[in-house]
Order: structure tokens, then sequence, then C-alpha cells
């Protein structure tokens, strides 16, 4: 079953990434799949991605468009995983985060020295085969100086038949005196004149011939020192150094074929030659070409046995370096991987020397030729001595330079031939020590390996690493297990069932150990602690006291000893600020307490009179002490002192006053004791007013004087019916007057003729603050800008319109059922479209613009397919035709440049194998055609 990886792809701010593409690359090979296969996932425009993936483990790559590709790490789908986000498997532990750090080194360790070892074997294999190539060349070099010698004792003798030949011209010519003159006349002078022509024409052939093999060794040379160097540097130089070996054996083989060619050349040039003395410089020119040769072979052998002595001692150093010690296995297979292409270069050096060895044997068979031309030239020149004695002559003396010439190029041909063979040698020493330092790299490898495989399957300990085992025990006392989570669980398990240190709540019958008397700290008191305790309190209280019937009596034998005492303290003054104030008084002698404010006491001077006052037991005994009792009994004088009428002395009246008082209210001058009415002070002396307020009722009619205005009646004027003018009429005015609270008065305006009814209130000691305000009837109804609402036909709705729900997109919208969720006016023209916040699209003048993902069922029927064509590809072509072709008839490659596609091939009927022989192909450009123009392709 696959594996359901779902989610949002964010960025750092809760952003969905765009433009992304999710690729897995498999690690491993599993049950259904093949390692490094690759999948992709396209994140939808709000990050949202949902794959099934298959068991693995794979490599998560983010590819954004416009940046570079980011890893993002290794997840590993198990067959068991729950369903989850990338972000869920991407932190899940792998199997590498388990593995101990030790244990994958040296897996690393183990597959970096199998890669050496693999490396090693190949270059030992290509060591072996440059030995067997140098041998060989060493053989050839061999038989090269073994033919040289022979070529030389050619020479010899031909110079020995070249002496006998002039020794039989000269004896011959004073026969043939007469006859040579009148040759020298004749047709031998033609004939000689006509020969070295074609002679030198000959020679001049041969040394242009010569030219071209010395500029083709060079060129060998050339190309065999850079393919050396290549191969020094990495071990795919190595393929490429044989190539150059191949390159440079057939160059060698063109120069040996351009030398024979020479040679062919000379030795035509010799037939050709009708004198001796023509023959015999073209023999001094060969013989010289021979030397330059031997001596270009002498420089290549030099070289090889340089080379050859460096590969030695670099292949002694790196047998050394590779035997140091096992954990320099990858440096040491390094190290032979390089001395072997260094070896492959000496090889292909010793090569050279053979190929230098094969030229010099070559010249030397030249220098045989020409040695034999010259013995059939002497001949030429014996069986025509009789028409010239003075050519023999100079024919004898040419032949003898060529004989000394052709001996001396022999001489060298064979020293040269020697110093092959020694470089040879040289070479077969630098393949045996190639092979030594490659066994001696295999050795290290094979250690390296048994070290890694040793250490590998060591047990962990707390002194190294290596690796562990996973046991579920609980009670192991071993240091070289691991523990599992089963074990781990039933440890904390168990650890749950224990009381926290932190305020435990301890149950059943925990046990502490008992602390001495007298102990004072936080630890836990046992049983048996408290009742020491208490015994030792009970007997260190005095003897009447040291029982609890003691204790008991002492108390009254009262259960409720406490209750009891607070009921009596209960009935007690309490301790407050007023006893406080009194308790603060210093107290003395004739001085009485007073309170000056609340709780606040003083204390004043108490004086006899006081003192005296304050003795006597009633209220008579006092005003018998002030001296305001009657004096006497009843009946007798009262003393009165009128001040009113002037009296000076008090004058006292008997029997009492009789009479009538006369007088009235009206003839009064003021009562004697005044009143009020309705609470309107009276005292007679003049007329009250009563208005409806005293009496508590409201005007009858109207009140006051008309008023100039609807707001002149005061707020603080009598309650009643006031008229006032307005615009030319009036209107009634009834006003409430309470005088006291928050609202001390109202009015209400009424218009005639159901003009309307209108109030407004006062606020205490402020009036009237706010204008009048109409009350709303069924004929007075408001209008819409009234109450704030928008007319049937029509208006301005100024802020965000919710329906349903109160708007949160703000400004100009409107939402519909979902705060976030309706439209938006975003400037002039623009009316945006949200969708839980989102902005999804955009109406503008004269086109509609998507910001997320357009899903259609239907089919999309443009009237205009201008965008459509400049957009999109209508058609797909071949363009012209081109042709890549070859004339040498060689092996030769041809790849396509990018965007083109091979349409034909060009088959040559030539030769016996005409279906093999392809002179070339034809390509042509992969086009595409957008908007009425045809481009080409960037790749297929």
């Amino acid at each position: 079953m696959t594996v359901k990886i779902s989610g949002v792809l964010k960025d750092g701010t809760g952003k969905p990434v765009q433009n992304c593409t999710i690729v897995l690359k498999a690690r491993r090979t599993s049950s259904t799949v093949v390692v490094n296969t690759v999948a992709s996932e396209n994140p939808d425009e709000a990050g949202r991605y949902s794959m099934d993936v298959e068991h693995g483990q794979y490599s998560v790559t983010l590819l954004v468009e416009g940046f570079p590709p980011s890893h993002a790490g290794t997840i590993t789908v198990y067959e068991g995983s729950r369903p989850g986000t990338l972000n869920d498997f991407l932190g899940a532990m792998t199997e590498d985060d388990v593995r101990p750090e030790a244990l994958r080194r040296f897996e690393q360790m183990v597959e970096e020295v199998s890669r050496n070892a693999s490396a090693v074997a190949q270059n030992t294999a290509a060591a072996k085969k440059s030995a067997s190539d140098a041998s060989a060349s060493a053989s050839e070099a061999a038989t090269h100086a073994t033919d040289a010698a022979a070529s030389s004792r050619a020479a010899s003798t031909s110079a020995g038949q070249a002496a006998s030949s002039a020794q039989s011209a000269s004896s011959s010519a004073g026969t043939a005196s007469t006859k040579a003159r009148e040759a020298a006349k004749s047709a031998a002078a033609e004939s000689s004149k006509s020969a070295a022509a074609t002679s030198a024409s000959a020679a001049k052939t041969s040394e242009t011939n010569a030219a071209a093999s010395q500029k083709s060794a060079a060129t060998s040379a050339s190309t065999a020192t850079t393919k050396a160097s290549e191969a020094a540097t990495s071990a795919r130089g190595a393929a490429a150094s044989k190539e150059a070996a191949k390159s440079s054996e057939t160059n060698a083989s063109s120069s040996a074929s351009s030398a024979a060619s020479s040679a062919t050349a000379a030795g035509n040039s010799a037939k050709a030659a009708k004198t001796s003395e023509t023959n015999a410089k073209s023999s001094e020119t060969a013989a010289g070409q021979s030397a330059s040769a031997a001596a270009g072979s002498k420089t290549a052998a030099a070289l090889s046995a340089s080379a050859a002595s460096t590969s030695a001692g670099q292949a002694s150093a790196s047998a050394t370096a590779a035997g140091k010690s096992a954990e320099s296995a990858a440096s040491s297979a390094s190290t032979a991987t390089t001395k072997a292409g260094k070896a492959t270069e000496q090889a292909t050096a010793a090569a050279r020397s053979a190929s230098a060895a094969k030229t010099s044997e070559t010249n030397a068979k030249t220098s045989a030729d020409n040695a034999a031309s010259s013995k059939a030239a002497a001949a030429s020149s014996a069986s025509s001595a009789a028409s010239s004695a003075s050519s023999a002559s100079a024919s004898k003396d040419e032949a003898t330079r060529q004989a000394s010439a052709a001996k001396g190029s022999a001489t060298t041909a064979s020293t040269k031939a020697t110093e092959a063979a020694g470089s040879a040698t040289a070479a077969a020493q630098s393949k045996s020590t190639a092979e030594s330092a490659a066994t001696r790299a295999e050795t290290a490898a094979k250690r390296a390996e048994d070290i890694a495989s040793a250490v590998a399957l060591e047990d962990a300990s707390t002194t190294k690493k290596g690796i562990v085992q996973l046991s579920s025990a609980t009670n192991s006392t071993s240091e070289s297990l691991a523990a599992t989570p089963k074990a781990v669980k039933a440890v904390m398990g168990e650890t749950n069932k224990k009381a926290p240190l932190n305020s435990p709540a301890l149950t059943g019958t925990p046990t502490t150990p008992t602390a001495r008397q007298g102990t004072n700290n936080t630890q836990i008191a046992s049983t048996a602690y408290v009742m020491a305790a208490i015994a030792a309190l009970v007997d260190s209280s005095p003897d009447a006291l040291n029982t609890l019937n003691e204790l008991a009596a002492a108390l009254g034998n009262d259960p409720n000893f406490a209750t009891t005492m607070t009921s009596a303290l209960a009935g007690k003054q309490p301790k407050d600020a007023t006893l406080t104030a009194l308790a603060g008084l210093a107290t003395a002698a004739d001085r009485f307490p007073y309170f000056t404010g609340n709780d606040v006491a003083s204390l004043a001077t108490l004086t006899k009179v006081g003192r005296d006052i304050l003795a006597k037991s009633t209220v008579a005994a006092v005003i018998e002490y002030l001296g305001l009792r009657e004096l006497g009994t009843s009946g007798e004088k009262i003393p009165l002192l009128s001040t009113a009428n002037t009296w000076t002395n008090r004058q006292t009246f008997s029997g009492g006053l009789s009479g009538e008082l006369s007088g009235n209210a009206s003839t009064a001058a003021k009562l004697k004791t005044a009143r009020k009415i309705s609470n309107v002070a009276f005292d007679g002396s003049s007329d009250i007013t009563l208005k409806a307020s005293h009496v508590g009722a409201f005007a009858l009619g109207k009140t006051g004087s008309t008023v100039a205005n609807d707001k002149a009646v005061g707020w603080n004027w009598s309650s009643g019916a006031y008229n006032a003018t307005i615009s030319g009429a009036s209107t009634l005015i009834i006003h409430f007057y309470m005088g006291e609270g928050s609202c001390p008065a109202a009015q209400f305006r009424i218009n005639y003729k159901n003009g309307g009814i209108f109030y407004r209130s006062a606020r205490d000691g402020y009036g009237f603050e706010a204008d009048w305000s109409e009350f709303y009837t069924t004929t007075r109804k408001p209008s819409a800008g009234d109450v704030g609402a928008l007319p049937l036909s029509g208006g301005q709705l100024n802020g965000a319109l919710g329906i349903g729900t109160s708007s949160a997109l703000g400004g100009n919208s409107i939402v519909l059922g979902d705060n976030d969720t309706g439209f938006k006016q975003n400037g002039d023209g623009n009316l945006d479209v949200y969708a839980n916040n989102v902005h999804v699209m955009r109406f503008v003048s004269g086109s509609i613009q998507s910001n997320k993902t357009i899903n259609i069922t239907g089919r999309v029927n443009p009237s205009d397919y201008g965008n459509f064509d400049s957009r999109y590809v209508k058609d797909v072509r071949l363009g012209s035709q081109q042709y890549y072709g070859v004339n040498n008839w060689q092996t030769w490659n041809f790849q396509c440049p990018s965007g083109h596609v091979l349409s034909g091939i060009n088959v040559q009927d030539t030769g016996s194998n005409s279906a093999d022989n392809i002179a070339g192909v034809y390509y042509r450009p992969v086009q595409k055609y957008i908007n009425g123009t045809w481009y080409n392709v960037a790749s297929v």
C-alpha cells in the first residue's frame, strides 16, 4: 500500500510557496521502487500538495522557479507509516539517526577501500599490459639491431665490390682510352647528363620524403608526450594514453612507410643513374639521412631511459607509501593509480624508442640498398669504362667515399640499436617496479578491509564506540547493552507509581525513621516521635497540671471552654476608635472629658459650680440651685419685668390678669407666632400669593406673558402653559419644573394643525443643552436621512456593508454571509473579489484578472484568438536540411547540435564493403510555429 503525504507548503512567513516542484528521488531499491528513480509533485497556487508514496527511502529536493535546487532532506516511508505532511516525514527519525557514528564511519571506510582496491586492480592490469608492450618493443629493438649489423656487413661487402670494380675499370682504362675520348664527345656525355638530372630529381624526392618522415615522427612524439601527461593527471588518462600510444604507433608506422618509400625512391634513383658519380652522391646523401635518423633514435632512447629511471624511482616511492599503514590505504591506492599511469607513460616512451629503433633499421636498410645500388653502378661503370676512363676514375673515388659513409652509418645504427636495447631493459625494470607497487597497494587495501571488518564487528563499551545490542530487560547490569523503548516504558510505569518529591500524596501506611527528641527541621515526624514529644510535654508540666483530669478541673470541666470564652468576650466593649480617643487623654484632678468631634476627645476644667450641679440628685434640686423656682407657695406674687414697656423694675400682680385681647390679622401689626401656608411664610404683616406649584396643581390657563420665541422659557421657570411666537405664528410651550434631580425640568412644544410635537429636557445646573427633538407619528413619519437609512429610491451608503454578518474587508466592501468573503472597491475602476480574505479576482475596465487557478468544466470559446496565437504553438516542422561529410574514409563521429535531429545518411558505393562506407549525415532543426513565425527549438 502507498502512504499519503499531503499538506500545504509554506515559507517562513506562513505564505504559500508558489511555482514549486517537489522531487522525490529513491535512495535505494525497495520491493516496488528502483533506486535513483525520480517522482515529482506540483503544489497548487495555495501551496497544497498530495502524494501517494510507495514504501522506501527518498531524497527530497525543492525546485522553485528562479532559484537553484534546494535539498530539503531525506524521508523514509514504512509499511506502517501513518499519513502526514512532508514536514512530519522530514522531521521523523531515520535509520541513520539511530545507527552509531562509528559504524557509519567504518562502512564508509570499507566502501572507499573497496573502490580503491578495484582501481588498483585496473591500474595493475594496465601496468602489466604496458610492461608487455615494453617487452615487445625491446624484442623488436633487438631484432632491428641485428638487421642493422647485417646491413653494415652488406655495406662493407658492397664497398669491397666497388673497390674491385674500380680496379677493373682502371686496368681497362688504357685499353679504352681512345674509345673513352670518343664516348666523351658523343653518347656517353649525353647519357651521363640525362642520368644526372634523373638522379637529382630522385634525390630531391628522397629528401622530401625524409623530411615528411621526420615531421611525422616529431608529431608522433609530441602526441605521445601530451597523452602521457594526461594519463598522469587521472585514471581516465590511462585510456587516453593508450589511444595516444596507438596513434603514436600508427604515426610511427606511417613514418616507417614514408622511410620505405624514400628508400624505394633512392633505389630507383640509383638504378636510373647512368654514372657512378651521381649514384655515389645519392648514396652519400642517404647515408647522411641515416646518420640523422640514428641521432634522433639516440635522443629518443636517452629520453626513454631517463623516463624509465624516473618511473622506477616514483614506483619505488609509491610502494613505500603503500605499505605505511592500513588507514592510508585509500591514499596508497590513489598513488598506485598515478604510478601505474606513469608506468603506462614509460611503456609508451619505450614504444617510441622501439619505433625510433625501427626507423634506424629502415635507414640502415636504405644504406644497404644504396650500397647495392653503388655496386650496380660500379658494375655499370666497369662496363662503360670502355666509353670513358675519366668517369671510371671518378666512380672509383665516389664509390670509396660511399662505402666509408655506409660503414659509418651502419656503425651508428648498431650503436643506437644497442642504446634502444638498453632502453627496453629499463622499461622492463619499470614494469617490474610498477607491478611490485601495484601488488603492495593491493595488499594494503586488503589489510584496510580486514581492519575495517574487524573494527565494524566490535561491541561498543563505556570507553570506545562500536555496535550496540538492544535489550528490553529492566534489571540488567550490563554496560554493553542499550535499552529499548519497551524497557524505558516499563521503568517509567514503575516510576509513575511513586510519590513525587514535590507535595507527595501518600496513601496506605507509609513509614519514616524516628528522629531524636529535640530535632527541629523539615523532616517528617513519625507517630513515635509525636508520642514521645507529648509525653515529654506532660512530664514538664507542674505537678498540679500534669494529668488530663487536673487540666479539665482547671478549666471548670467545661467541654466547650473555647465557646464559653468566645461568648463571654462577645459581651465586652470592643476596642474601637472612641475608646482609643478616651484612653489617649491625660487625666488629672478637676478635669472633665468631652468630645470635640467624631472620636476626638478633650478635657475641660471642672469648677466648684460644676461639681455642685453634678452633685444634685434631682432636677428640682438643680432648678432650685439655679434660682429658677417659684418664690414661696402658690398664690404669691410673681414679679415681671417688661423691657418693651421700658420697665426698670419688676412689678407684681395679685389676683392675675382679666379681660379680652382685641385685634385680628388684618389689624395686627405682626402675628405673635408666624406661620407658613403651603410653605409660604405668613406673619400677618402682608398678603401672600399661592402659585399652582405651592399647592401641587398645574396651571389652568396661560402662564405669564407671551414670550418672544420657543426657547425663551427658562428651565427653572414655574411650571405652566406658555405662549411663544415663532415665524409669525405662535406655539404652545408646556413647561414642567421639578427643581431637583438630574433632570429638573422638561418642555414640550406643540404646533397647530398637528404640525408636530417636539421636546427638550434640562440638566441640573446647566439648563437646556440640546435643541428640540421631534416625536414621529403616523402622520409625520421620519425620512431615510432622519434615521440614517437608504431611501427606496436609492442613495449613498458610506462604509462597508455586511449581509448577515459584519464586514472584515473594510473600505467600500460588501460581504455575503462570511465576514471576509465578498466584493471590495480597491481604487478607481478596480472591483476585487475576496474569498476567506484571499484576493482571488479583479474586474477592471476592459479585462478580468484572476489571481488563482480557474477551473472550467465546459469549453472556452473566445471571440478573439489573437492572444492564443501569440502564446501557443500551432504547428511543428523540420527546418532546412544541413550536411556533415568526411573525405578521408577514416573513422569519424558526429553529434547533432542542440534542437536538431538526424534526417538521413550518405552511403558511398566504393570498394567491396560499400555498405559500410558512410560518407556523411543530413540533419535538420526542429521548428515551432507561434503567431505567424517559425522558431528553432532550444533542445529536443
